[in-house]
């Protein structure tokens, strides 16, 4: 089957639009949910490092599972790209901030294992079931 140049190219660029818009909106959502959070509780602002993971965590699986929907296979590896501009915010937030490369890298991981697997859990596989 002959795949149309057109179809793929326009799907590509739907899914990078929706990765790119899912990053920012996620990011900026639970960035300003957990500073709330901090804020009302008169918590340390050491805190905030911490919740970050959590930031990265939650904008991975919602970036992933729904830039990767429409995919009906290599769900891994979508859901790893589709994360991209994530693992770019972060790495701009560590040249920038000066922040420590150890949780640069662990934010790294959560996003890439984060990303990956509900990229694959988000694809579209059609599974047939033999009836006897």
């Amino acid at each position: 089957m002959k795949i149309n140049s057109s179809n793929a190219k326009g799907l590509l660029i739907k899914f990078v639009i929706k990765s790119v818009i899912l990053t920012v909106i996620s990011v900026l959502l639970f960035s300003v949910i957990f500073s709330f959070i901090v804020y009302k509780a008169d918590l340390d602002l050491k805190y905030l490092e911490y919740l970050s993971f959590f930031v990265c965590a939650i904008s991975a699986v919602i970036t992933a599972y729904f830039s990767v929907k429409s995919f009906k296979n290599n769900g891994f590896v979508m859901g790893i790209l589709s994360c991209l501009p994530l693992v770019l915010y972060s790495f701009i937030n560590l040249l920038i901030n000066g922040n420590n490369i150890i949780y640069f890298l662990i934010k790294l991981l959560i996003i890439l294992l984060f990303g990956g697997i509900f990229g694959l859990l988000s694809t579209k596989k059609s599974k047939k079931f033999k009836v006897k």
